[in-house]
């Protein structure tokens, strides 16, 4: 049993606290932020979602970038925002090349067992959303460990090379893709990189092919079925592919933004404009995650 040292600082006449936990097996500090709805009994057990930032972000830009602290109020769930070591999250852990040796899957699973111990969690609905770099962890937490959550929602992140070698689980999962065709940071075609033997390695996968990945994985059929938005400006548009044929209970979907760069659909003006490229308000990115993730429990 790995051992943690947690000292929690309560922020008084607010909901939000910010809780360092130790982790001493890997000799790291961790650290997050909790959101609990104000007016919820500590004893009702209630929904967690697990909201990961991207390279070089932290817990309080993803406070502001998702704005999920508004839908836990409303929807009553528990909204988690961990921080990664050096701001990223180790999704390549034991692929070969990648040299990184931090255990993220570890470090968020003894997360939630830790809150469990102050609040009332149900164990059947958790879930996990994250952007860019955390869209990744989130993909990789479907490989690692499918059976703990019910659902998984990766914006502005794809099936990355190595994913098949540790995606060893054929357990189906509910998982939503959110991306947009003009992202410059993790390209809707994804790309190769050719290595010292000359020969092309797959680093990112294009993102229907990504799509057509998780459907096989969760024994989806080939067929799809395609719903477009109300379309509120000339730069985006918003179409949705749901795979059909999936195992009862399960879901696969794809939100592809049209002319949309790397950013969190409806929440413009929060990320560099040279990254961010144009930002869909056609939909809000967090109110779809959240009802994909309703839809679902273990």
């Amino acid at each position: 049993m790995k051992a943690f040292i947690v000292s929690v600082v309560l922020l008084l006449s607010f909901a939000l606290a910010q809780e360092s936990l130790s982790l001493s097996d890997q000799e790291l500090e961790r650290s997050y932020s909790i959101y609990v709805p104000k007016d919820d009994s500590v004893s009702t057990p209630m929904p967690l979602v697990l909201i990961l930032h991207g390279r070089g972000q932290s817990a309080s830009s993803m406070i502001r970038l998702t704005n999920f602290n508004n839908l836990a109020d409303t929807f009553h769930f528990i909204a988690v925002y961990p921080n990664g070591i050096d701001a990223q999250w180790n999704y390549v852990k034991d692929i070969p090349g990648y040299p990184v040796s931090v255990d993220d899957t570890t470090f968020l699973l003894h997360l939630i067992d830790q809150i469990a111990k102050t609040y009332s969690v149900d164990r059947s609905r958790l879930y996990v959303t994250g952007f860019s770099n955390g869209g990744f962890m989130t993909e990789r937490l479907a490989c690692d460990v499918p059976e703990v959550f019910a659902g998984f929602a990766s914006v502005g992140a794809a099936g990355f090379g190595g994913m098949p070698g540790v995606c060893e689980h054929d357990i189906p999962v509910s998982l939503l893709l959110m991306h947009g065709t003009l992202d410059r940071v993790v390209p809707w075609n994804g790309f190769n990189r050719r290595n010292s033997a000359g020969v092309d390695v797959l680093v990112l996968a294009d993102v229907p092919r990504t799509l057509a990945y998780w459907a096989k994985h969760s024994g989806c059929s080939n067929e799809t079925e395609k719903r477009s938005f109300s379309q509120m400006n000339e730069e985006t548009s918003v179409s949705q592919l749901t795979v059909l044929g999936c195992p009862e209970g399960t879901e696969t979907t794809l939100y592809t933004i049209s002319g949309g760069g790397h950013n969190w659909p409806g929440s413009p003006g929060l990320l560099p404009e040279e990254i961010a490229g144009s930002v869909s308000t056609d939909i809000s990115a967090s109110e779809e995650i959240w009802n994909f993730f309703n839809r679902h429990q273990r």
